[in-house]
């Protein structure tokens, strides 16, 4: 059980930092939109500097996490525990499901999900009560062996780097990086978990360094990550994958072929470190009840833990609302507390003053944002863009086309669906044009594919001026897939016709095809390169209709 004297080394925090991190930040940032290229490992290294300015603040509110009651009173300090709580739980819900999931498609396939999630579940919660002494020198043995396979994996992964990949610089702008460092900064939510056991570290005033080097070592190895994905695969080339890096070292080889699936070595790694992951949560868990005194009721709620990711797995819920939960809610709730925690530690009787500052910080952030809402959104799968007589011809590939132009269903069926072509003297006219007679916010974050008609692709000016207005977008992703079509329209019609869009389509011919994708598919992002670089713009492959069908004809 817990020890209320059990101490730690600065060593063994260090290394279960790590030990517990690593894994599931490897399965995760990859993957999050805006962190690749240059843009990406920019986030990843502003993220860490925000962490290891905040290891001193963590020092010094070590002391409200001890003795939350003392410092805020019984009814804030269990408000302010159970906050911690509910992100933490959610936290478990994630892991588990990620452990499923991994699990089934890497390890056993066919494996019964609910007995996936009750031998984790069981494991990690049994593990979580051999005291934080059993597991620090759990992840001191563990370090060593974690470090050299996810090390020498990624040693070997650097054989499969193209050079000309690493030339992509990617986007960069201002807006994104900002977006990114937050996402990075929620990211790393569980370093604010620190100054939890800062109480159990020995001379914790001196733990800044160990702190601090386990933040930078986990940050090196995500940038390096991101490095690796982006020379094998190119910007644009993994981010629409679920576990890209364990793609990419389902691709590495051992000099010599002794071995043919070293991956799995990786992947085992790095699965045993979301386990321990998940350890801690119940672990935490335990410690922070213990705390407001509510220890007994740990037990029912790891149970709840189990069950919720059982609901979420039998509904085959993804695991993308963590991260949209976390970036939207708990990451400014966590800045509130952690605010709230400097100002009790400074006076205890002022948690009343702190409490009401953090709900005023709390609203302003809410109160700042001017997003548009989901509902409010229409959200295009493709676009298709011409230059005839001296005005660009915008079509927006929006599925059910025709539920939006007020025709009901009946209507439908009747009639032939009408691709609406929306002209302009530039782009932005014809985008306007488009928002004249639309009530909802254009998002193209979705766009798969960019059909560009003869004309567009005879004029190298209207070509840039769209190519220009594209690359200002920053929801416009560059790994979207360009085509050429002599008939845009005809083309762009089989969206109103209740079927696969035409951006599903297309992206599903190219990335489904059993060679894997062709080697010369176009991406708009080699299109921004070539722009930019004054080389000639790369041959497209050219989409054609057959049988009321899309067609790639270099695949047909």
């Amino acid at each position: 059980m817990y020890a209320e004297n059990a101490q730690i080394s600065h060593r063994q925090l260090y290394r279960q930092m790590v030990t517990g991190l690593m894994g599931i930040l490897f399965l995760t940032v990859p993957v999050i939109p805006g962190l690749s290229g240059r843009q990406g490992i920019l986030a990843v290294l502003s993220g860490t500097g925000i962490y290891l300015i905040l290891c001193t603040y963590f020092v010094r509110i070590k002391t409200v996490f001890q003795y939350p009651e003392k410092y805020m009173g019984k009814t804030a300090a269990r408000f302010f525990i159970l906050l911690y709580l509910s992100w933490l739980w959610l936290m478990g819900v994630y892991l588990l499901l990620i452990i499923t999931r991994i699990t089934q498609r890497f390890l056993v396939e066919g494996s019964i999900a609910w007995v996936v999630i009750l031998l984790a579940g069981g494991a990690a919660y049994l593990g979580s009560h051999q005291g934080l002494e059993r597991r620090a020198r759990m992840a001191e043995v563990c370090f060593p062996v974690l470090i050299f396979i996810f090390g020498g994996m990624f040693l070997l992964g650097i054989l499969r780097m193209k050079p000309t990949y690493l030339q992509e610089m990617g986007s960069l702008s201002l807006k994104g990086l900002a977006s990114g460092i937050w996402k990075m900064v929620c990211v790393f939510l569980p370093f604010v978990f620190l100054p939890v056991t800062l109480g159990n570290v020995e001379k914790p005033g001196e733990a800044r360094a160990s702190m601090g080097g386990g933040i930078t070592l986990i940050s090196g190895f995500l940038a390096v990550s991101l490095l690796l994905l982006q020379g094998s695969f190119g910007l644009g080339g993994y981010e629409h994958k679920e576990y890209p890096l364990v793609d990419f070292m389902a691709g590495i080889q051992i000099p010599g072929d002794f071995l043919e699936r070293v991956d799995v070595f990786w992947v085992a790694a790095v699965l045993f470190s979301v386990l321990f992951s998940l350890g801690s949560v119940f672990f935490y868990q335990h410690e922070l009840l213990l705390r407001i005194k509510l220890e007994k009721t740990a037990f029912v709620s790891a149970a709840g833990i189990l069950v919720a990711a059982m609901f979420c797995q039998h509904q085959k819920i993804s695991v993308q609302w963590f991260m949209h939960i976390t970036e939207k809610y708990y990451g400014p709730v966590f800045a509130v507390l952690l605010i709230w925690a400097g100002i009790a530690v400074r006076k205890k009787r002022t948690w009343k003053k702190a409490g009401v500052l953090g709900i005023l910080l709390f609203l302003l952030t809410y109160l700042s944002g001017c997003g548009v809402s989901l509902e409010k959104r229409i959200f295009p799968l493709s676009m298709s863009a011409d230059y005839v007589q001296g005005k660009y011809q915008i079509i927006y590939g929006i599925p059910e086309l025709t539920g939006m132009t007020g025709q009901n269903k009946k209507d439908t069926e009747e009639s032939q669906p009408q691709a609406i072509v929306y002209e302009g003297k530039t782009p932005k006219e014809a985008e306007e044009n488009f928002n004249k007679n639309q009530k909802n916010y254009l998002d193209m974050g979705h766009i798969k594919t960019l059909i560009l008609g003869e004309g567009i692709l005879a004029e190298k000016d209207a070509l840039e001026g769209l190519l220009d207005m594209l690359e200002k977008k920053p929801s416009v992703a560059g790994n979207i897939y360009v085509f050429a079509c002599q008939n845009p329209e005809e083309l762009m019609k089989l969206d109103g016709q209740g079927k696969d869009s035409v951006g599903d389509f297309l992206t599903g011919i190219l990335e489904n095809n059993l060679n894997g994708k062709p080697k010369d598919a176009v991406t708009l992002q080699d299109l921004y390169n070539a722009w930019h670089r004054k080389e000639q713009i790369p041959k497209l492959p050219i989409v054609t209709v057959v049988n009321n069908k899309p067609e790639i004809r270099q695949y047909s």
